[in-house]
């Protein structure tokens, strides 16, 4: 690194997945899949550690003292996710925070994107509709009718335009006649 070069950028410590290469559980091997796939997608830093490769005893240990085990379980599974020395959890963990849109939260890392926040669907006018009502009934006037959320709106007929539509009797429909391939 010469005078002229600007320092590296300080690269976010890698998310390391626990994993076993050699999982019998198809239900194991198909979460560590989808957490790779997903990690990869977002472009996270991952280090993916095979305990069950040799000469890893030392983090198939780390693994286990700070991931937490399921009911019945002797020791902890993979996968299992860590952001250094902090444990972040299990599939099923990643999995709720990748749906609720809170993934980068839950393995401790800034977020790329901001987080949609979901545009509100209420009437803004409906607080003051309902201001003018309290304060027309307060001094004793009729107040304007206003509907109630989810109930439909009622027009009040026109002169001289039915209630109801007349019902027409409809003849049936004629099949056309199809041209036979020949």
């Amino acid at each position: 690194m010469g005078e002229g070069e600007p320092a590296p950028a300080a690269t976010p410590p890698a998310i390391k997945i626990f994993i076993s290469g050699n999982s019998g559980s198809k239900e194991i091997s198909t979460s560590q899949q989808k957490i790779t796939m997903i990690m990869k997608s977002l472009g996270i830093a991952m280090d993916v550690v095979d305990i069950a490769a040799p000469g890893t005893e030392e983090q198939r240990d780390f693994m286990r003292a700070g991931a937490k085990k399921k009911e019945g379980q002797r020791f902890a599974l993979p996968p299992q996710l860590f952001n250094g020395e902090k444990y972040c959890g299990d599939y099923d963990d990643f999995d709720v925070a990748n749906e609720d849109d809170e993934l980068e939260e839950f393995l401790g890392i800034p977020r790329k994107t901001p987080k949609a926040v979901p545009a509100k669907p209420e009437d803004e006018t409906k607080p003051e509709a309902e201001n003018a009502e309290k304060v027309a009934a307060a001094e004793g006037a009729p107040a304007e009718a206003v509907p109630t959320e989810g109930a439909p709106a009622e027009a009040a007929p026109t002169e001289g335009s039915p209630t109801e539509a007349p019902i027409v009797d409809a003849a049936p429909a004629e099949e056309a006649p199809t041209e036979a391939a020949s």
